[in-house]
């Protein structure tokens, strides 16, 4: 095994290095206003995370070897930038002006799991020119994207003797031009698709141009250590294994998940270490199988539906199934939480006390299954990334087997919370009570289910 490969294992240890910012769904665009002297122009950025990037680089491809030529690159920013231009949506003084394409690059950042992500930098000028030393209104619209989730930013500046009287948008960026998004804005990110500008012309020119100049960073991520080791030797797929199972687990105490749900559900019911271990299956079977679903979307389906507008979908349906067993339960646990407790003398081992009131039913195998598939339906971004990319290399099978062993990982922390619960209840059954507490618990249960 290469040096390489265990230094990526250590990273992989440490926790799951990020993906895209945004998110591996994301289209980001980024648009800057640049007036000094009498010209103008303006610094468009496109930033496409990981998965919208796989059907890109199809397109890119266009002999299909798997390489990028300078010539392919060139005959696709041909292809694409004039739609993407032709939403970019430019006034002077009130006349619509369109906007040329001077210069163009594009770049392959490393993105998440091997995988590449797709970095356009563009400079578009306007058709025609502006006087020297006078006032102008610029208006600038963005249609790009508009329905796909992702950074959206316009900012104006004015250099070269031009002044910027007034802006409806700032002159300083705050990603770095798509290059460096702020963490406390990662869920709420900019969306600005229009931009005002009233400004003043100088006689001078553009300095020496910035364009292209930037450093692109690059993420090695600890699944790409996994997905894309050189070599697939034997101890190198059995270590990855089981690092994926860690991450998994690891990944499973993140927040979310359902464990809260699942541990409030097995204490106010009748369950068992089975039903926690049934639990835990169907997690980890309905997520392996949501990787695969949105995998396949994402690398045939994608010009049909989009796998970022599938998720908030995932997660409606996850909660509907969640809040319809919370309220079942809910209403039969009103009911036992009414009616007085019973001692229950003919059993010697607990004569005296209290037992928690059950259910005027056992638990039903579908009301588990559904809690499991609530829990496991939204996949991880991680994991479909790692198919992506083992797709990519051509390591289905491996890749497969990761994404089910970190599956097994997660649903693992999911049962071992889930028989944390059970066996808990049974301890502290063994104690005398009031009955309050008793009487109560199993209700408080539901309702944070259904919360």
């Amino acid at each position: 095994m290469k040096r390489s490969f265990f230094i990526s294992i250590l990273l992989l240890v440490a926790g799951l290095a990020s993906s895209h910012p945004l998110g591996i769904f994301s289209m980001n665009r980024y648009a800057r206003i640049e007036v000094a002297g009498d010209k103008l122009r303006v610094y468009y950025v496109i930033d496409v995370a990981e998965v919208p990037t796989v059907n890109e680089l199809k397109t890119l491809d266009a002999n299909g070897d798997g390489k990028y030529s300078s010539d392919e690159i060139d005959a696709y920013l041909k292809m694409r930038m004039p739609a993407v231009v032709n939403q970019v949506k430019l006034t002077i003084d009130g006349a619509a002006t369109p906007l040329t394409i001077a210069q163009s690059k594009l770049s392959m950042p490393e993105g998440q799991g091997g995988m590449k992500t797709l970095r356009i930098e563009s400079i578009l000028e306007p058709q025609g020119t502006i006087n020297a030393n006078s006032s102008h209104t610029i208006h600038l619209s963005d249609g790009n994207f508009i329905d796909r989730i992702g950074w959206k930013e316009i900012i104006a500046r004015a250099s070269g003797g031009a002044v910027i009287t007034k802006s409806s948008v700032p002159s300083a960026d705050v990603s770095n031009e798509l290059r460096t998004y702020p963490q406390d804005m990662l869920y709420t990110p900019l969306h600005v698709s229009e931009a005002d500008v009233q400004c003043t012309t100088g006689s001078g020119g553009f300095f020496a141009s910035t364009f292209l100049n930037s450093t692109v960073t690059r993420i090695t991520d600890s699944f790409s250590g996994l997905v894309s080791a050189k070599e697939l030797s034997p101890p190198v797929i059995i270590f990855s294994l089981l690092a994926a199972l860690f991450l998994g687990a690891g990944h499973a105490l993140t927040p979310g998940h359902g464990k809260t749900i699942v541990g409030a559900y097995l204490v106010g019911s009748r369950g068992t270490a089975k039903h926690a271990v049934i639990l835990g299956l169907t997690v980890t079977a309905t997520h392996t199988v949501g990787v695969f679903a949105m995998g396949f979307i994402a690398l045939f389906a994608s010009r049909y539906i989009l796998p970022e507008q599938l998720y908030p979908w995932l997660g409606l349906i996850s909660g509907l199934i969640v809040v319809g067993i919370g309220i079942s339960l809910v209403r039969k646990r009103w009911r036992f939480a009414r009616e007085p407790l019973h001692d229950h003398p003919h059993d010697h081992s607990q004569t005296g006390r209290a037992h928690l009131p059950p259910d005027d039913a056992p638990i039903t195998l579908r009301s588990l299954l559904g809690l499991g598939i609530s829990g496991g339906l939204l996949p991880c971004p991680s994991a479909i990334v790692v198919l992506l990319g083992a797709i990519a290399l051509g390591r289905i099978a491996f890749g497969l087997l990761l994404i089910v062993m970190f599956s097994v990982g997660m649903a693992g922390v999911l049962t071992g919370i889930g028989l944390m619960m059970v066996y808990a209840k049974k301890f502290f059954e063994r104690f005398r009570t009031n009955g309050v507490l008793i009487r109560w618990l199993p209700l408080f249960s539901a309702l944070v289910v259904t919360v």
